[in-house]
């Protein structure tokens, strides 16, 4: 009987910790948001499909952020009195864009188009890495020659003028 209490007082002991863990996560990496925001969460604990966040990539240049307005078709309900979430309602209930920190950046000189990478079937993660591990998102400067050696190795375009430099 003792060692039945001892086993069931460690596994509320770990079950604790890690419940601690996943409703506050590390906030020491990444970009700092002005709500707190985690892809490790939502892509990776939940599964939600990156394209149910960002559609635009399967049809624009821009993979594009959610409206506030996305994040309350479950958040209306799933723990809606997070104070993270009580604070995300303030920008939505004054009609205030959350002003979110930008992660990804290429120079202002490069076209790119999600478009295309998305039919193609290229994962998210070949550029954006695996955000489903991460709670913060690292900021992110892309470089010409991670591109070239994608299109190299997909034989992709590699015409400068057709491929990026418009």
């Amino acid at each position: 009987m003792r060692e039945y209490f001892w086993f069931l007082a460690g596994a509320v002991l770990v079950c604790g910790t890690l419940y601690f863990f996943y409703i506050f996560p590390e906030k020491g990496a990444g970009i700092e948001q002005p709500v707190y925001f985690s892809h490790r969460v939502h892509a990776g604990v939940k599964e939600i499909s990156c394209l149910f966040c960002h559609p635009f990539a399967e049809r624009s240049p821009r993979a594009g952020i959610p409206d506030v307005e996305k994040c309350f078709f479950c958040h209306k309900h799933i723990i809606p009195l997070h104070p993270e979430i009580q604070k995300e309602l303030w920008y939505l209930d004054n009609g205030v864009p959350v002003p979110w920190a930008r992660a990804y950046y290429i120079p202002d000189h490069v076209h790119f188009n999600h478009e295309p990478h998305v039919r193609r079937g290229i994962d998210c993660r070949v550029c954006h890495g695996d955000v489903a591990k991460w709670d913060r998102l690292p900021r992110v400067d892309f470089k010409m020659g991670f591109c070239v050696g994608c299109h190299r190795a997909l034989g992709a375009e590699l015409d400068c003028w057709l491929a990026c430099h418009r």
